[in-house]
């Protein structure tokens, strides 16, 4: 029987900000770098930012000057906010059969499971509310820890109270799927958006009727 469903955001709940939209390149064009190494740069330093180690200003002040920008003794963090909020994207259809699936599967206990930097973390939550779904906020901050680690599924699962046999994990990003199901998890790939539509539902059900067949008890 699932009593935990791990719920990734970027990529499930909402677009990939570094993956599908213009804000780096954006970021490179107004801070006079060339786009492809910020991206690089941006894509190994994130681990950092999104353990909590460093603030993400901070991170990514460091990176222009280190790209050479002309402009990075007046980087503007206000301007960079805006820019990453408006890069934002919400699946609200996504957020809403979420929501669905809670209200009719009161055992479930919904965990928020992804990776991003505190403060970007806070700035979705202030437009868009997610944080209200679930019953456990477990981004790579809180945790200190980053997916697809063990580490990271260890804290996440002794935080909600659950056993890897117990948790689903809903991710778009094909490693994490692979790390959380050789832990034992159960997975869900959302390879697009339309996928959490198409399948959570179905697969929460399902894996309740095995459970059943098998003679496991509910909680």
């Amino acid at each position: 029987m699932i009593h935990a469903l791990l719920i990734d955001a970027g990529g499930v709940l909402f677009n990939n900000i570094t993956e599908e939209t213009s804000f780096v390149p954006e970021l490179a064009r107004r801070y006079a770098v060339d786009a492809e190494r910020l991206l690089r740069a941006v894509q190994t330093a994130a681990p950092g930012y999104e353990r909590g180690d460093r603030g993400v200003h901070d991170v990514l002040r460091r990176l222009l000057a280190e790209a050479g920008s002309p402009r990075a003794g007046a980087y503007d963090p206000d301007a960079v906010d805006r820019l990453y909020a408006d890069s934002v994207r919400c699946h609200d259809a996504n957020v809403a059969e979420l929501a669905a699936v809670a209200r009719d599967h009161p055992e479930l206990t919904l965990v928020l499971a992804n990776n991003e930097a505190e403060h970007w973390d806070h700035l979705k939550n202030e437009r868009h509310h997610h944080y209200g779904l679930f019953d456990h906020l477990c981004s790579s901050w809180r945790v200190g820890r980053v997916k697809p680690s063990a580490a990271y599924f260890a804290a996440v699962l002794e935080r909600c109270g659950a056993a890897a046999h117990e948790a689903l994990m809903v991710d778009d990003r094909a490693a994490v799927v692979a790390a959380a199901r050789a832990l034992g998890l159960r997975t869900l790939h959302v390879t697009s958006p339309p996928v959490l539509r198409a399948d959570l539902r179905a697969t929460v059900e399902r894996l309740a009727r095995d459970a059943s067949r098998q003679g496991i008890r509910t909680r």
